[in-house]
């Protein structure tokens, strides 16, 4: 779990009017030197980078809703993708195959 950006801000803040090190401030609030060299640098989160899914959450649902019984490779042959990404599409809505008995 991060730091919240008040955390960050009250650090750098308190290092500037006290001049404080970044040795000392490690010290008096318990976190790493490399963390606060990182905080001053900048404080705001940075986005998690990554490619989009190929299959919306919305796209998955519907297909699931029109063709329940489908297999994977039958999607993947209608949304133009490789079963792997109706896997994780599959995964990522939360849908799981079904179990029989």
């Amino acid at each position: 779990m991060g730091y919240s950006t008040d955390f960050k801000e009250k650090v750098i803040e308190l290092m500037a009017r006290e001049k404080m090190s970044v040795r000392k401030a490690a010290l008096y609030f318990g976190v790493c030197t490399r963390t606060i060299q990182q905080w001053k640098k900048s404080t705001v989160a940075k986005p998690i980078s990554g490619r989009p899914p190929k299959i919306s959450r919305e796209q998955i649902v519907l297909d699931v809703e029109k063709h329940p019984d489908d297999y994977i490779h039958e999607r993947a042959e209608r949304f133009g993708v490789s079963t792997h990404a109706v896997f994780n599409a599959l995964h990522a809505a939360g849908i799981s195959r079904k179990k029989r008995r």
